[in-house]
């Protein structure tokens, strides 16, 4: 760069001469000698020579040359030198400029010049011939400041158009004398001087310069650098490059991302693009790390910002190359730069033979790529042919059969004599991904008769459209189950292929920690089920023109298949079924949402935070969730949408025991609502392993639907001695008659016919060379101890142990940690946490990685782990690449640096892969012989890293299952503080969102954390001797999650189970030293009184007539509130008094009760404090109870002014969002107005305070404890207050009269809502009861409607006895008039 910050470009194209007769083209082999011919003579080519293949198959040279004569030697032979001209013609451009560096510090990086030069050339060069050199209107204007220009360059000047500078032999441009011609620049010092700047370095200096310098090169130069650095080098660099360029097939992609590259000279502005073009590197060069392919070249010329990479070259060359990685990373790239960046991007790629090797001068060389198929990738890219989509030629598309190609109009391409055919990929199978499913066996031993029941099953359902079945497998550890459940899939699969038809299939395994994640199941097998939908959209197109019934395609006649004849010749494979990957998870969702019409919200709460997709949408604005009923019904619909193409779709669910209870609802949904669905699960058995399934379905399960067909179960025992001779000879690879017989018994009794433990035992057989021929020509065992030694192990955990003792002991920590992860783990949180453990630095970070990746590779070559590709961790994408990675723009090489922390600074982020124990059992061996305080250090160690990661990661703060995975080491760590406090964000979290069940797992969790099982005296089931240890802030912990506990069980209307978490919380209370310390918060208790008052009013706490029990707690709340001096739990307390007062019927002292509470409430300071905590003004509905007891003293007026208060000043202050508070302050007041002859006017007050609120706000989809009562209400009020007069929706609220589970009310409901005003069920019945005294409506549907209200009446006054008096004398007098009304219309009968 000049000193002024501006710089000259010089963009040339060089091409052959004519010459008549036309002169034979070099040959690629002619064109490698050439080009490393130029340096022996530098002389003659001069410096800073470098090319690069462009779209019009042009290269560019920074030192114009007008006319060359390069002398090409023939290759290997003595032939005559061929001789050759090249043509040049020159642009020339001059301006502001700026260098970029650009890339991350472990993977590659790029130093990109970008600026209006580069513009300037290319339309300079545009406008030149060959011969002639050609410079930009700015380059003219700074060029007569040095000199003269000849010629009306003026004109072309204002024109905007370039000027010519020279042509061959003649020139337009004379300099001023003063100005003397460059001749190139050099280094800034030569040889010795330039090592002498790097004498006080150290070696780890040195060794880091040089790695941060190979960053710069190519892969393949890098890797012939650490190759010939083991050793003297006998050869120069000319003669090792001559010998090392190649002639290879190479797959070649240009890629170019449509962004405004222009510099603005604004800082911020131009930081930003700076960011961007970093951002573009990171995320490619991440993807080509996993795929192992190698970036060529990032620069930013004319045609735009231009990436290129390659396959095929050294070390990046693979079996099924083109299919397995080329095509799929390069949709994966384009898919991340749209879904990630915005960035739309075309792509063009081709797979030929080039050169490969280095090309240019001593001085300034590089590794190429060059030839014809190169050129065509480039034009492929290029927007002449391009409008943001990928194109690849002929080549590809022969060497990919798995996706389809979209033929396009063949193009015209330099070095091609024909028009050159080009496709467009339009999908991918994802068949040859890898899967955490497992692998079928070609040789399966044992279980014949239980995979051909599966595959009798399948069949069936493939070949007719039937409803859909169930079969559950049932075994213990170790008999082989998962390999069943693998062997009989891929079996069934393979068979409904071979039949012609359309098979999906989708797997999953559950971990032990999926029963506290909603939803775990679908986080997984949901990307299975999306993945089809462009699939699904093209096959319909099919489906219409063949005429296949109910959507399905069948290309072929179904071929028949006989199962005993076949079954083990099928040619088998262990992958699921997935179709298309021309959009991310997160797109594909929202494309199902807006076909399933599912709510906004949806996106943001179900897919992201539910099923863990990284969603671009705008978070809802509700504040409240979906209805939990619509998100089952929204997965469910979602799978039968999504397979609704395939004649069978299985599946496949293995460890089924450890499936969440929402999981298990989708599944029941499935299995209810589709056809040919084919739920396949394996468990280790029900009776010993709870379910969480339905009881009720599971009843179904075994009872109607086993009757009808469509349930069956396996229970697989233990192998018999012939299924064990036969693995015997598998294993060892002999013939079953040449097996010992007590060789046969020893083994057979050392695994106890378990197939799993035998084939360890094969396995330690055979690797530590245990068999012999005996004397009698039969294989034995070698000098066994005994017959009763079996082998010299007791069981099989010391066999298993046995072969962790051989291993060395660095592996067997990495073991110990991988135990302590879980059943499966991500190798970047074992890096992060063994850096915790043993402190290592920055500087130690690679290494540190390196060797516990090669721990690893131990453990896989012993069979201990296996890795699998997974696609529910939180930071991975639907290829398993982690998403969203921030650039790290680094504008100089002093500016590099590793960051100490963090994900995305790790060695191995760019290599994360997922592991997997091969069976429990190993992990198992290994947790049971550490000790508990070592297992509690390493939680602690996983909990700070993963916690750390939540910290740094906007995205991973909403994840529920990272959250989820953070709080179970933070509690099997021991540290009930950090546990606790997780468990109740995360729970509160699963409560808004309807999750009862798994928020009360997380709180049991907690406290079974606290349990002493060394006895002596409990209190909530924790020992006095854990409760004398608690300090003040650890006891309000426990309290609250005993107090959320019993929220979450209410919520679920367990009112018993919730009583007694109420009830632990006090006894606790009561007991605990601490909790008489002054620095006890004593207000966290309050929350308890408050919900026992609630489960009392739910009926399920005993109690005396005289309610001491209840007097009692209410006076414990009222004295402890006074003490706290707060007058929102003061109030609380005072209002739940007021109630009890009223339910003994002491309403005069009720309502003195009240007029206390007058006295210290404030609405306007105190409104949002109160539903903070308590869910709703519970002082505030004080008032509404107090209609009632006014009710009961005969004072109507007093009750009817109380109600004008509530409308008037008490709901326009309370928060309209909060619909189940302002439902509660306005039941009482509607049933009142309602029997006050205003009906109509209680009908407006409801639509405009409540339901118009709830619709503004969380629109008509959402949902609130009380919306159930909403429609039949204003029903009531609809037809009470028009009476004489006609109904506009009569139709509509017939039919929901006629409709018996119009009245299926939840009796939690019933039981809350009677302590108010009227049961719900008594406005229920009241619907039936008005309709029935409309003469237009049919007399005998009138009967109908009369014997319903009567029937429903009669249960309300049933359920009134648990309530308030008043919802008993309503529901009395309610009765007497449906009776009288019932005896008028059997009169108008008899008459």
């Amino acid at each position: 760069w000049s000193d002024d910050l501006r710089a000259s470009l010089q963009k040339a194209d060089i091409d052959d001469a004519p010459q008549s007769p036309r002169p034979r083209r070099p040959s690629l082999e002619e064109g490698r000698r050439m080009s490393l011919d130029d340096r022996r003579r530098p002389s003659e080519h001069g410096q800073n020579r470098e090319r690069r293949p462009s779209d019009h198959g042009h290269t560019e040279q920074r030192r114009p040359s007008f006319k060359r004569r390069v002398s090409i030697e023939a290759p290997f032979n003595n032939r005559p030198a061929v001789e050759s001209t090249l043509n040049v013609k020159c642009g020339i451009g001059v301006g502001h400029m700026a260098g970029v560096h650009v890339g991350d510090n472990t993977s590659r990086r790029e130093f990109v010049m970008l600026g209006d030069p580069i513009d300037q050339v290319a339309a300079a060069e545009a406008a030149a011939s060959h011969g002639e050199v050609f410079a930009s209107p700015e380059a003219i204007a700074y060029l007569t400041k040095m000199g003269s220009v000849r010629g009306d360059w003026k004109s072309n000047v204002n024109d905007g158009l370039p000027t010519r500078l020279a042509v061959r032999g003649e020139r337009f441009f004379y300099p001023k004398e003063e100005y003397t011609p460059c001749r190139g620049i050099g280094l800034p010092c030569e040889g010795e001087k330039l090592l002498r700047h790097f004498d006080d370095f150290d070696s780890s200096e040195l060794c880091w310069l040089k790695r941060m310098i190979s960053l710069y090169v190519h892969p393949v130069v890098v890797s012939e650098e650490h190759e010939s650095s083991s050793h003297v080098k006998h050869e120069t660099d000319y003669d090792r490059n001559v010998a090392a360029a190649e002639l290879r097939n190479v797959y070649t992609c240009f890629i170019s991302p449509k962004i405004d590259y222009n510099l603005t000279g604004d800082e911020e502005k131009d930081q930003k693009l700076f960011h961007r073009l970093n951002d573009i590197m990171t995320i490619t060069t991440r993807h080509l790390d996993r795929a192992q392919g190698h970036l060529r070249q990032f620069i930013l010329d004319d045609k735009g910002v231009v990436l290129i990479f390659t396959f095929g070259l050294r070390g990046s060359t693979f079996p099924n190359m083109i299919a397995q990685r080329a095509i799929p990373l390069t949709f994966t790239i384009v898919q991340s730069l749209q879904d990630e960046l915005g960035i739309k991007v075309s792509a063009g790629a081709t797979f030929e033979k080039a050169y490969c090797g280095v090309v240019g001068g001593v001085n300034r060389h590089e590794f190429a790529v060059l030839g014809p198929a190169v050129n065509l990738a480039a034009r492929l890219m290029s927007p002449k042919h391009n409008s943001d989509v990928i194109l690849v030629d002929k080549n590809v598309r022969l060497l990919t059969s798995q996706i389809f190609f979209r033929p396009l109009p063949a193009v015209m391409a330099k070095g091609y004599a024909d028009p050159v055919p080009i496709f467009q990929p339009m999908k991918i199978s994802s068949d040859q991904q890898g899967s955490r499913w497992g692998h079928a066996k070609k040789k399966f031993v044992g279980r014949a008769s239980e995979i051909k029941q599966s595959m009798h099953v399948a069949k069936e359902m493939a070949l007719n459209s039937i409803t859909s079945k169930f079969l559950f497998v049932s075994a213990p550890s170790g008999t082989g189950k998962s390999s069943l459940m693998v062997q009989a899939t891929e079996t069934v699969r393979a068979m409904v292929k071979k039949m012609k038809k359309r098979v999906i299939v989708t797997r999953y395994i559950s971990n032990e920690g999926d029963s506290r994640i909603p939803f775990s199941l679908f986080r997984s097998i949901f990307k299975d089920l999306l993945r089809q939908i462009k699939h699904d959209d093209e096959g319909s197109v099919a489906s219409s023109r063949e005429g296949s019934t109910k959507g399905r395609i069948n290309f072929e006649r179904p071929v028949d298949f006989e199962i005993d004849e076949e079954w083990d010749n099928l040619s088998l494979q262990s992958n699921s079924t997935m179709s298309s990957v021309m959009s991310t998870d997160a797109t594909r969702f929202r494309f199902i949402c807006e076909e399933l019409n599912a709510p906004p919200e949806f996106a943001e709460v179900v897919g992201k935070r539910l099923l863990g997709l990284k969603s671009t949408a705008a978070p809802s604005t509700a504040s409240k969730p979906p209805d939990l009923d619509k998100i089952l019904n929204f997965i469910a619909d979602a799978f039968i949408r999504c397979t609704k193409h395939a004649d069978l779709v299985l599946l496949a669910l293995d460890d089924v025991h450890w499936m969440d209870e929402m999981s298990w609802k989708v599944v029941q949904a499935i299995f209810e609502r589709s056809e040919n669905v084919l739920t396949f699960c394996g468990s280790r058995p029900p009776s010993t392993n709870h379910l969480a399934v339905d009881e009720k379905f599971w009843s179904e399960l075994h009872g109607a639907y086993k009757e009808e067909g469509r349930y069956m179960e396996i229970n697989l025992g233990l192998f018999s001695e012939i299924d064990a001779q036969e693995m015997i000879a598998y294993h060892l690879d002999i013939s079953v008659d040449k097996i010992d017989g007590s060789f046969l018994r020893n083994v057979f009794t050392s695994s106890g016919g378990m197939p799993h433990y035998l084939s360890y035992v094969l396995e330690t057989i055979k690797r530590n060379d245990l068999t012999v021929e005996l004397d009698n020509g039969l294989i034995g065992l070698k000098s066994s101890e005994s017959a009763e030694s079996k082998l010299g192990f007791k069981s099989v955990n010391d066999l298993l142990l046995y072969r962790l003792d051989a291993l060395d002991s660095s592996v067997r920590t990495t073991l110990h940690l991988a135990a302590v992860l879980g059943t499966e783990f991500d190798l970047l949180d074992a890096a992060l946490t063994y850096e915790e453990m043993f402190d290592v630095i920055d500087s130690d970070r690679f290494q540190s990685a390196m060797e516990l990746c090669a721990h690893f590779d131990v453990a896989e070559k012993e069979g201990i782990l296996e890795q699998v590709v997974s696609s529910t961790k939180h930071d991975q994408d639907e290829f398993g690449d982690p998403a969203d990675e921030e650039g790290n723009l680094c504008t100089g090489l002093e500016d590099v640096f590793i960051s100490p922390s963090g994900r995305k600074s790790h060695p191995l982020y760019s290599d994360n892969r997922r592991y997997r124990f091969t069976h429990d059992s190993w992990k198992t061996s290994i947790l049971s012989v550490m000790l508990d305080g070592r297992k509690e250090e390493m939680h602690e160690q996983i909990a700070t890293v993963l916690e750390r990661e939540i910290v740094e990661e906007t995205e991973s703060k909403d994840d529920l299952e990272l959250q989820i995975h953070v709080f179970k080491h933070w509690n099997l760590s021991g540290n009930f503080t950090k546990a606790a406090e997780l468990a109740l964000m995360i729970g509160g979290q699963l409560m808004i969102l309807g999750l009862n069940s798994q928020a009360d797992l997380l709180f049991s969790d907690v406290i079974v954390s606290l349990k002493n099982e060394q006895g002596g005296v409990s209190y909530g089931d924790i020992s006095s001797s854990v409760l004398d240890a608690l300090e003040p802030a650890e006891l309000e912990l426990l309290i609250k999650v005993y107090i959320a506990k019993g929220k979450a069980l209410c919520n679920l209307a367990k009112g018993r189970a919730g009583a007694e978490a109420y009830q632990s919380a006090l006894d606790i209370l009561h007991y605990t030293p601490c909790a008489f310390e002054q620095d006890f918060d004593r207000s966290v208790s309050f929350p308890i009184f408050s919900g026992l008052f609630l489960v009392l009013k739910m009926g399920v706490i005993e109690q005396n007539e005289g309610g001491s029990y209840e007097v009692g707690l209410c006076k414990q709340f009222v004295e402890q509130a006074r003490l706290n001096n707060d007058p929102v739990h003061y109030g609380r307390a005072l209002a739940m008094q007021g109630e009890t007062l009223a339910r003994l019927g002491k309403f005069e002292e009720a309502l003195d009760n009240l007029e206390t509470i007058k006295s210290i409430y404030d609405i306007e300071t105190q409104h949002v404090a109160i539903c903070k905590a308590y869910g709703s003004d519970r002082v505030g509905q004080a008032f509404s109870h107090s209609v009632n007891w006014n009710h009961a003293l005969g004072r109507t007026d007093a009750a009817l002014a109380t109600c004008k208060y509530i409308v008037e000043e008490i709901v326009p202050k309370s928060d309209p969002k909060n619909a189940h508070n302002t439902f509660c302050l306005l039941y009482s007041v509607i049933v009142t107005m309602k029997e006050h002859d205003k009906a109509l006017e209680a009908r407006e007050l409801m639509i405009a305070s409540i339901v118009a609120p709830f619709e503004e706000h969380f629109g008509s989809g959402g949902s609130t404890f009380t919306k159930p009562m909403w429609q039949p209400i204003l029903m009531v009020l609809d037809m009470q207050g028009n009476e004489d007069k006609e109904i506009e929706h009569i139709d509509e609220y017939l039919d929901w009269a006629l409709d018996d589970s119009s009245y299926a009310l939840k009796s939690v409901i019933e039981g809350a809502m009677g302590n108010f005003s009227a049961t719900p069920l008594a406005m229920f019945a009241e619907v039936p009861y008005y309709l029935a005294k409309r003469k237009e409506v049919d007399l005998e549907k009138r009967k109908c409607l009369i014997q319903t209200a009567c029937t429903q009446m009669e249960k309300s006054l049933e359920n009134a006895q648990k309530c308030i008096p008043y919802a008993k004398s309503y529901a009395e007098e309610k009765i007497a008039a449906i009776r009288a009304l019932a005896a008028e219309l059997d009169g108008i009968n008899s008459t």
